[in-house]
């Protein structure tokens, strides 16, 4: 699916569009900008006025009328980045978690609003994964008591490997899980953390320390940590579920996590300018609604087992995130890699139930 054809399948009925954007369609979205789009640092109201930001969230309407007509309307490359501001705005936004709630759900996701108090319950769940001086490496979530599970590539972070440029990072993980595991029992100050706050800050009073890197899966992009100074984790622990959601193209999900870094790739300067000022590599925690796209190539375990992709809004930093079904609350996949606007990949749980990496360290599946 290229990016147009994935626009086209996310709009809304013609008749929803101009409800929600109304008769001026960039004021609505600027007034959504105003209240939660932006990634990290808040919004520069001086860019409301600019009239190029205007223009592009008019260009932005223009664009989407012109496909809800005619899936095949060609668009310009200006007429595509100013649909991914409204994508990230109206469609598929990363919201922010302010004082235990979503304070601004966009009424594109009216199903958020009526379930706002569950998905925030299975928020406490989620946290930052941090070195010990703050740096920002991932998202991990409780599995089981006292144990996170989080990408395989995190811990390779953790361990100080170049995951990046390197390929052979995995090949040094065994020895390099063995170093970094010793200098965290010898310096518990060294010691990366896991923090679920909404806001990162060294005064947190529910930072855990992690202790040890527990397992990695062989071949998935998945690994456990063990965490200590979380009272009652057994309690944090989220279902994962055993059996697929309903549909596994178009199904409502939800994403909970610390998306970071930089902005996404296809925006004009001017909508990154307004939805991302000043981004930063602190991350924050955000819910991001979206669906479920279908299931790819198969992953490396056995055949018959895919990944599953979803077009929920991530960024560096969501490694790790937990996918949850909108239908049951539980996870039902670990988001590990995406490319924007293209799409996001993760792993499908309920394949995996049976695995070793599962049941030698006591993380249970729900029915």
């Amino acid at each position: 699916m290229d990016q147009k054809d994935w626009l086209v399948s996310i709009l809304p009925s013609q008749d929803r569009l101009e409800e929600l954007l109304g008769d001026d369609p960039a004021t609505a979205l600027l007034g959504l900008a105003r209240t939660r789009a932006p990634v990290e640092t808040g919004f520069k109201d001086d860019l409301a006025n600019d009239p190029a930001i205007r223009a592009e969230f008019k260009l932005a309407q223009e664009a989407a009328t012109a496909l809800k007509s005619d899936p095949n309307a060609p668009l310009t490359a200006e007429q595509t980045e100013a649909m991914h501001a409204l994508v990230h705005l109206l469609l598929r936004p990363a919201l922010r978690v302010t004082g235990g709630a979503i304070p601004a759900i966009p009424d594109s996701w009216p199903r958020l609003k009526s379930a706002h108090d569950l998905v925030m319950s299975r928020t406490r769940s989620v946290g930052r994964i941090d070195t010990h001086d703050r740096a920002h490496v991932g998202t991990g979530w409780f599995a089981a008591k006292d144990i996170l599970l989080t990408n395989r590539h995190v811990a390779g972070v953790l361990c100080g490997l170049d995951i990046r440029t390197d390929p052979t990072w995995i090949d040094k993980l065994p020895a390099a899980v063995e170093a970094k595991n010793n200098v965290w029992d010898k310096d518990p100050t060294l010691r990366a953390v896991w923090d679920p706050a909404e806001v990162p800050g060294p005064a947190s009073t529910v930072t855990g320390s992690i202790t040890r890197i527990r397992a990695w899966h062989p071949l998935l992009d998945m690994a456990l940590l063990d965490v200590t100074g979380i009272a009652e984790s057994s309690g944090l622990a989220l279902n994962i579920r055993a059996v697929p959601p309903a549909e596994l193209a178009g199904h409502d999900v939800y994403l909970a996590g610390y998306p970071a870094v930089n902005p996404p790739y296809g925006l004009s300067k001017q909508v990154a300018d307004l939805l991302f000022p000043d981004a930063t590599e602190v991350g924050l925690k955000r819910v991001s609604p979206g669906q479920l796209t279908g299931l790819a190539a198969d992953l490396p375990v056995a055949r018959n087992r895919p990944r599953q992709r979803h077009d929920g809004s991530t960024l560096g930093g969501s490694s790790g995130s937990p996918v949850f079904d909108f239908d049951t609350h539980s996870v039902v996949a670990i988001h590990y890699a995406g490319q924007y606007g293209v799409e996001n990949s993760a792993v499908p749980f309920w394949l995996l139930k049976d695995e070793p990496f599962f049941t030698q360290n006591g993380i249970g599946f729900a029915s």
